[in-house]
């Protein structure tokens, strides 16, 4: 009979979109099957990478804030326990007026501590942006190590 479709096929079709394209948001198949739907796929799957790469290198970042922060406190009470110990009764320097390896060393944990803060708040770029910035912070951190190495030597 002219124009009369078969049940057949209907159920057939439903059956291969449950099966192989059941990953597939029920908007997007119809395009995929009548044509220019191969850009809609990709752009789609795209967006997915995109977003779970940017989570992934947030998270990341976050980490490795988390365990430098680690470090800077560890070094704040080191230097506390040697103001202590010492009987200092100097406050930490913020900027300037460093004549003295505790005040070096107080300023260089306070700089790491304010560089850290802010690396945390930066939204990852890529991942050789991030590396290069955690790279840049290690630095500064590895700085505070050494002026208060450098306040236990004496």
């Amino acid at each position: 009979m002219p124009g009369h479709q078969s049940v057949i096929p209907a159920e057939a079709e439903i059956q291969f979109r449950t099966r192989v394209f059941k990953w597939i948001p029920a908007g997007i198949y119809p395009v995929l099957r009548y044509g220019a739907g191969m850009t809609i796929l990709v752009v789609f799957f795209l967006f997915q990478s995109i977003a779970f790469a940017q989570v992934n290198l947030d998270s990341i970042n976050q980490k490795v804030c988390d365990r430098f922060e680690e470090d800077t406190a560890r070094l704040a009470a080191i230097m506390e326990e040697y103001r202590d110990r010492n009987g200092i009764k100097e406050t930490r320097v913020a900027f300037g007026g460093i004549d003295t390896k505790v005040k070096s060393a107080d300023y260089w944990i306070t700089y790491a501590a304010e560089a850290i803060a802010y690396q945390r708040v930066q939204e990852p770029g890529g991942i050789s942006g991030l590396k290069s910035n955690l790279q840049v912070l290690a630095g500064k951190i590895l700085r505070a190590k050494k002026e208060v190495r450098k306040v236990l030597d004496e």
